[in-house]
């Protein structure tokens, strides 16, 4: 994912579709960090991440390679 992750950003789904099977939120919507954390098992190390959506639906434990960092301005649009 680059850059760790921290309480508070903004994110977007990298696939829409994704996002609608497993989250059930639009494939645009811009949710928050509430946490960011690795989980390691015997394949490695893998970047977390739980999100709270605007539409109220929250992603547990979602892979953080799944998300794309939005900035203030995009966030608003």
């Amino acid at each position: 994912m680059g850059p760790k992750l921290h309480k508070g950003q903004r994110l977007r789904p990298l696939h829409p579709a994704f996002a609608q099977r497993e989250w059930g939120v639009a494939g645009d919507a811009i949710g928050t960090v509430l946490c960011s954390y690795s989980v390691r098992d015997s394949s490695g190390a893998s970047d977390r991440v739980d999100v709270r959506f605007a539409s109220g639906a929250t992603a547990w434990g979602a892979p953080a390679a799944e998300f794309a960092v939005i900035g203030e301005s995009q966030a608003a649009g």
